[in-house]
């Protein structure tokens, strides 16, 4: 009987579970193994605010490519009244994944056993003509193919602040269980980023109670711009062959400028073009060269993710409230260095544009910049074991690892291991579009396709 393994039950982990339990019709054993022990759950969808709504409408959140309305059926038995385009609670998709997960086994072809194993992997080998796991509970674990499908990582802690790290009123991984319970009503917290990570955090301190000021910071203060109403279904503008033709990043920005002014004039809003993009997205990012992309990364990604990574409508609301009412401030600059007092954090801080810096005294520090790419400071026994030996091999951008286009890993000399895959975040490398529901629930329908292939 075949073992298919499974590192990680977030959304990629179950999405493929799923997947393979649906569609596999002869004698399967298949692990999903995951160190918390939650099952399909991970970061986004583990939280239970009331406050972490998704950011995605209901009717674009189904597991299935071929049953769009599956989450919203699905969420109406818990709030009948949602429509399809509400933002609904991230909690309710971890419970669809959960519901759906304990379908599919349930509903499973004759032959077709389901493990789950509250381990952590901490190496790989080659074993024979298998792979061997080896699990924290020291027990090794064979399968014939394996599928890397962790989530996101913590944040990683920017330079200036490394003296911080041992200090409990700094906050690196915001998501930690119970991370904000420990601050004061009152404290003075500044939030490191200006992103959605910091929309999430300053809600999540205003749900517990916090009345103490808010200082978010972040190079350039960019928000994320606020989705619209979605009560009617947008209708997409058509691209044109020529902004698809390979081009340089410079002619590319200025294309997509042209595009979105003549979208405008056509009725459009900027956010239809946006959409209309995430299809080709894949192919545009690809068409860059190494030195093309790391400019992309260096000066555009900012104004890129603030536009396609947008807030629900009440989440930037609330936002705006916060800000109105003088709680929450905004400001662009950079910390140049910090230090852990009796009493407080002192931070050296200059504003973009000045030329001197400024003392910050806060009570707490909460790390906001969003998920480390880089694996080169991540602290996973696995993956930094695999890209020691040369199993694996990061792209040069940091942005997760290189795959072929069948998902497999490439090693060190960019050969593919036809045994070992990646269904995760890392796919950015090569896809760019790597982090939302609508593009992994694709990846994931069509990586099950190959496995059982």
């Amino acid at each position: 009987m075949e073992h298919i393994a499974i590192i990680g039950s977030g959304f990629c982990g179950t999405a493929l579970a799923i997947q393979l339990l649906r569609s596999a019709k002869g004698p399967l054993r298949l692990s999903l193994i995951n160190r918390s022990g939650r099952l399909a759950r991970g970061l986004a969808y583990g939280t239970r605010s009331v406050s972490h709504i998704l950011n995605v409408p209901a009717e674009r959140m189904s597991l299935f490519p071929d049953q769009p309305s599956d989450f919203l059926q699905f969420a109406r038995k818990q709030m009948p009244e949602a429509k399809p385009g509400d933002f609904l609670p991230r909690r309710f998709y971890g419970d669809y994944l959960q519901d759906r997960l304990g379908h599919a086994i349930a509903e499973a072809a004759p032959g077709v056993r389901f493990s789950s194993l509250c381990q952590q992997v901490l190496e790989l080998t080659e074993h024979g003509d298998r792979l061997r796991l080896l699990l924290d509970d020291g027990q090794p674990l064979d399968s014939q193919k394996v599928i890397i499908a962790t989530g996101n990582f913590a944040p990683a802690t920017p330079g200036p602040l490394k003296l911080l790290e041992a200090d409990p009123r700094y906050l690196r991984d915001p998501w930690a269980p119970g991370a904000l319970e420990s601050i004061p009503t009152h404290a003075n917290v500044l939030l490191l980023g200006t992103g959605l990570t910091m929309y999430d955090m300053a809600l999540a301190l205003e749900d517990q109670g916090h009345r103490g000021p808010l200082l978010a910071l972040s190079r350039r203060a960019l928000l994320p711009q606020a989705h619209r109403d979605n009560a009617s279904h947008p209708v997409l503008p058509d691209l044109p062959q020529a902004f698809l033709r390979h081009m340089g990043l410079n002619e590319r920005l200025r294309g997509l400028r042209r595009l979105i002014r003549q979208a405008a004039e056509d009725g459009h809003d900027w956010r239809d073009v946006i959409a209309a993009l995430r299809p080709v997205t894949p192919q545009l990012w690809q068409s860059l060269n190494d030195t093309e992309r790391g400019r992309f990364l260096r000066h555009l990604q900012t104004y890129w993710d603030v536009h396609r990574h947008r807030a629900a409508p009440p989440v930037a609301q609330r936002i705006e409230d916060l800000r109105n009412s003088g709680q929450l401030r905004v400001q662009a600059g950079r910390v140049l260095a910090a230090k852990a007092t009796e009493n407080s954090i002192d931070l050296e801080i200059r504003p973009r544009g000045a030329r001197h810096s400024q003392r910050q005294v806060v009570d707490y520090l909460i790390n906001c910049t969003g998920p480390c790419t880089d694996l080169r400071t991540v602290n996973e026994p696995l993956l930094c074991g695999l890209l020691d030996r040369g199993v694996i091999r990061q792209d040069r951008q940091g942005l997760g690892l290189d795959t072929d286009e069948e998902f497999r890993l490439l090693d060190a000399s960019g050969k593919a291991n036809p045994d070992l895959y990646l269904l995760s975040p890392m796919l950015r490398a090569s896809h760019w579009e790597a982090t939302a529901v609508p593009e992994l629930r694709g990846h994931a329908a069509r990586l099950a396709e190959l496995l059982l292939a």
